[in-house]
């Protein structure tokens, strides 16, 4: 994965009111993390965030400028964003510093290709696991990874066993588990409406003559004898 810059400036106020001071001004307020320091309150240029995160998404290798530190810029990654849950606007955003020669995990998204047999044939295709684990250095996370569903037929499934990792990339997640699957669909017999069945009941053939006596019409039978006699 490229390695991008991004220049941030340090920041003195804290809580609601200074952060929503910044959103103001078109800044966001973030926080650099990492071993063995302590955080570091940020703010960054709202635009500039957007593009970085629409240009790598929570993967991106970012080499990070403080204007006014005097430390070497960290490598850091995009530990968490804060959105606002209508708007989507972005409140808070995390960074978290990393070693390029050090091992990580991440989460990278998968992306099915190719047109799956089943669904011709009336089935539904179920993107059941829409992202995997995997481990490597930061500047090997890819971007995705494919998986093939041109074989898939219904009643087929494909794992986390059929996927493809790049070189230097391993992945984590359990090799059973499904990822995508072409599953039947069952149509319902719907039950008759009460309607329906109350003109079934009333549209009853009578019985046929000859037809053996109820034992309720026997009893009838009898009753009518005795008050005869």
């Amino acid at each position: 994965m490229e390695q991008r810059e991004l220049t941030v400036e340090t920041r003195a106020g804290s809580g609601t009111s200074a952060a929503r001071r910044l959103r103001r001004q078109g800044l966001v307020p973030a926080v650099l993390y990492g071993r063995g320091m302590e955080p570091v309150p940020l703010s960054v240029n709202a635009s500039l965030l957007r593009e970085l995160v629409h240009a790598g998404g929570h993967n991106v290798v970012v080499r990070l400028n403080i204007k006014d530190g005097n430390a070497e810029p960290p490598t850091v990654m995009l530990k968490e964003i804060q959105r606002h849950p209508l708007s989507g606007i972005v409140l808070n955003v995390d960074f978290q510093k990393i070693s390029l020669t050090e091992q990580i995990t991440a989460e990278v998204p998968i992306i099915l290709i190719g047109e799956a047999p089943g669904v011709k044939q009336g089935g539904v295709l179920d993107h059941v696991l829409r992202e995997v684990e995997v481990e490597c250095l930061p500047t090997d996370i890819p971007h995705s990874i494919e998986l093939n569903v041109s074989q898939l037929d219904i009643g087929h499934a494909l794992h986390v066993s059929d996927l493809a990792a790049p070189p230097g990339v391993t992945i984590t997640a359990e090799p059973t588990e499904v990822v995508v699957a072409v599953t039947r669909v069952f149509e319902e017999v719907a039950a008759p409406a009460p309607e329906e069945a109350a003109e079934v009941e009333e549209g009853a053939e009578p019985a046929e003559e000859g037809a053996e006596p109820t034992e309720a019409e026997e009893e009838g039978e009898a009753a009518e004898e005795t008050q005869e006699s």
